[in-house]
């Protein structure tokens, strides 16, 4: 068996700094897009931020099929060799452009024929940001291992974006300036991303080759299915919480969802930074197996204290952001952020797969998990509403995270063995005591809103850490920062 521990530091100290690059920048944007979103649902209302998420739900579909799967087989591409950046990168943004422009115009004609007159137009001004997806040049910085340029135009983004919302939308009917400020962030997003390419040395000229990408496109095809199918697990409970129990409920369920959404994207852009360094990593030497488990181990670390906190703290996290008008939110919140160390599972188990070549394998666990996620919600939210459409979420992504470890197995990266994650699940289990005591001992309506938040946060946090490093889960090195050993 490979020595492990041999072969995985240096890799997943570049796995740390790229995800630290990426994440950091993409954090503060998710931060300010996640405040913007806030401001959104308590000028709205929980009705009209039912139909702003109905909107986003739509759109998020065709701006996938916008980037037409390549944002992660383009990783692995121009990781694998740069000069591919411009053999394939000017015809696969062009052409990606093409898709946008035609996209736009049939959900823009679609929307108008379908849905109400305000359904409408929220849909038609979201398809806007179709713009800003398909020339987005992320992939290609990404593989080039230069993550900063991607967080700091994603931030760029994201504060135009929040600047516009703060200033116009004021009452219900401003809904509409909604998507057009996520327009403006998106392009201008994608825009900066093109400049620090050409800053880089990297000029991409103005060219169709369908020959050279068309490769690419088709295995990339599975892909663009995976995601679809994947956005219909995301989406499938709001579509039937929209049409058996209304708009109102649409918005509660999406206030919870705002806050599982920023961990989602956290794990994302993990899965990104992974995806080179898994894809230059030696398989014969053992470094690749050992990368793949120690990327496993310091999810779980990251992702059980999260899920333990966040279903403890959902009442006060929700009072605290939405308002007491969003209390019923909390119930849903507590059982989606369980699903928190599934999702991260399956990510990083997705990301070893698309290395391993296996885009096939992706898709038919994302059609298996689709049907169960599917046939669940149909037969639970007609009668348990938000909570059932949140339990079939989290039976779902465990499906999801059973299902790619052993596809993952299959193609070669063994299971996660438990020594692995005995440390970090003991830490959890210290912690959500310790939390359980202080809130019996301390009740949240003692606190204001915020310190009902802050002070259990703490609480958490240290005990945790402190229950982590007591075990030998936190390496402490002097004059440098404190490292994962899980």
């Amino acid at each position: 068996m490979p020595n492990e521990t041999a072969h995985s530091p240096t890799a997943s100290s570049s796995v740390a700094r790229h995800f630290a690059a990426l994440a950091s920048g993409d954090a503060v944007a998710r931060i300010v897009a996640f405040l913007a979103g806030v401001f959104v649902a308590r000028e709205l209302g929980a009705e009209m931020f039912g139909v702003m998420a109905f909107g986003q739900a739509i759109v998020l579909y065709v701006n996938h099929l916008a980037a037409c799967g390549v944002d992660l087989t383009g990783i692995r591409e121009v990781a694998a060799d740069t000069t591919n950046v411009r053999r394939l990168v000017p015809s696969l943004l062009a052409f990606r452009t093409l898709v946008a422009a035609g996209l736009f115009v049939v959900l823009c004609v679609g929307a108008l024929l379908v849905l109400p007159p305000l359904e409408a137009a929220v849909v038609a001004l979201f398809a806007t940001t179709l713009f800003g997806h398909g020339p987005n040049a992320k992939f290609v910085l990404i593989g080039l291992g230069r993550p900063g340029p991607v967080a700091l135009s994603r931030s760029i983004g994201e504060f135009l974006y929040a600047g516009l919302v703060f200033l116009f939308v004021r009452e219900k009917l401003d809904v509409v300036w909604v998507p057009w400020a996520q327009a403006m962030g998106d392009v201008v997003w994608a825009l900066l991303m093109l400049v620090w390419l050409r800053r880089l040395g990297h000029t991409l000229p103005l060219e169709l080759d369908w020959s050279r990408i068309k490769p690419l496109l088709a295995r990339s095809f599975p892909l663009v299915l995976n995601i679809l199918l994947g956005l219909l697990i995301f989406n499938c409970d709001l579509l039937v919480l929209k049409y058996l129990h209304g708009n109102e409920s649409v918005g509660l369920y999406a206030a919870s969802y705002q806050l599982i959404s920023f961990l989602i994207n956290m794990a994302w852009a993990y899965s990104h930074s992974l995806l080179p360094a898994l894809t230059q990593a030696s398989a014969a030497t053992g470094a690749r197996q050992a990368l793949y488990h120690t990327s496993l181990a310091q999810s779980f670390a990251v992702g059980a204290p999260l899920a333990a906190g966040g279903a403890l703290l959902s009442g006060a996290l929700i009072a605290l952001v939405f308002g007491e008008q969003y209390a019923a939110s909390a119930a849903p919140l507590a059982i989606l952020v369980a699903s928190v160390p599934f999702m991260l599972y399956k990510d990083v188990a997705m990301v070893a797969l698309i290395v391993a070549g296996r885009e096939n394998v992706v898709l038919r666990m994302t059609a298996i998990a689709v049907l169960f996620n599917l046939v669940g919600n149909l037969i639970v939210v007609p009668h348990y509403g938000m909570v059932g459409a949140a339990s079939t979420t989290l039976a779902t992504e465990v499906l999801r995270a059973l299902l790619a470890a052993a596809y993952a197995r299959e193609s070669g990266f063994t299971l996660l063995p438990a020594r692995r994650m005995w440390k970090s699940a003991l830490a959890t289990a210290l912690m959500a005591g310790v939390l359980l005591a202080y809130s019996q001992a301390i009740p949240s309506a003692s606190h204001s809103a915020l310190a009902a938040v802050a002070a259990p946060l703490a609480v958490g946090v240290v005990c945790y850490a402190l229950a982590l490093a007591a075990s030998g889960g936190i390496e402490w090195r002097r004059g440098r920062a404190p490292a994962l050993r899980v």
